[in-house]
């Protein structure tokens, strides 16, 4: 199942689903109001039953720090059905908005996007022995 969208401001976003992990592509500046559509498709996402979502941020210049706490937000409510929000692909730029926005613990984050939706296989393994 995939989804794909073309967001207004140019910026591509798509979201696949493989399994029960969906993996949102991200690409060029993510302003507040991309950042609250992202907010949206993780809601969508998860009364559809995805609670487990990997964020690739790979393509991506620029965030806006002050959209980033609502994502917080929506990681938290995945988390609280059992799930996560993941992020990939952070550039060291990307990184540093994080720290500034005082969230860099509050996701998981990993190079690649294969390399996050491996990490909820691992857990979810690791809670059936």
């Amino acid at each position: 199942m995939a989804l794909q969208r073309m967001v207004k401001t140019g910026i591509r976003e798509a979201a696949s689903v493989q399994t029960d992990v969906a993996v949102i592509r991200c690409e060029g500046e993510m302003g507040d109001m991309e950042l609250a559509h992202i907010g949206e498709e993780l809601f969508r996402l998860s009364h559809r039953g995805y609670q487990k979502v990997v964020l690739d941020l790979s393509r991506v210049d620029h965030l806006d720090y002050r959209g980033l706490g609502p994502l917080s937000a929506r990681a938290r409510l995945l988390r609280s059905a059992g799930g996560d929000l993941k992020l990939c692909g952070l550039s060291p730029y990307l990184a540093a908005i994080f720290r500034a926005a005082g969230l860099e613990d509050a996701f998981e984050t990993y190079a690649e996007a294969e390399d996050a939706k491996r990490a909820f296989l691992s857990s979810f393994f690791c809670l059936r022995h």
